[in-house]
């Protein structure tokens, strides 16, 4: 089954809900959840690693414009397209090759760790490049942890409601 129209109504659904709806400025708060980061979570593991990196570039890129942040998101995008392997191979590492894994198959559990192994890498390196010094390491600290709790929580809101439920 191509799933290359679904994953489109995702980014549409998540990159509007993240703009228009989470945008911190526009909320007036601090922290606000990255839920577009569960984007990076949907890819089809099979894509080749060049088309994977040009999808998350692809997404970066999109926020950035729409959020006016200078390149952050993509930056962290792109990091994380490209440990995608690695840290899918640390969630899932019951399975004997990435090529046979099967992530609707495989238990909710290892979906949340890969969740969050993802939002974890993304954020701390959105901080880092947000942030940019080390004398602002108490504000990066307590951004990337109050963010990526939320982005997490979001996320496995998000997953759990919309997660197929076996008959």
């Amino acid at each position: 089954m191509n799933r290359l129209p679904i994953l489109l109504f995702w980014f549409l659904g998540l990159v509007f809900t993240q703009v228009f709806m989470l945008d911190p400025v526009m909320l007036g708060i601090p922290y606000s959840p990255f839920i577009y980061v569960l984007l990076f979570v949907m890819l089809p593991h099979q894509w080749e690693s060049w088309v994977v990196l040009l999808v998350g570039f692809f997404i970066g890129v999109c926020i950035d414009l729409l959020f006016l942040s200078g390149g952050v998101h993509t930056i962290s995008s792109l990091i994380v397209c490209f440990s995608r392997p690695l840290l899918m191979r640390a969630a899932y590492r019951d399975t004997i090759s990435l090529r046979d894994l099967k992530i609707e198959q495989e238990s909710f559990g290892s979906l949340c760790l890969y969740t969050m192994l993802i939002v974890l890498v993304h954020h701390f390196f959105l901080f880092t490049v947000l942030v940019g010094t080390w004398t602002r390491i108490g504000y990066f600290l307590s951004a990337w942890l109050a963010n990526s709790i939320l982005s997490i929580l979001a996320c496995y809101l998000i997953l759990v409601l919309t997660q197929k439920r076996k008959s």
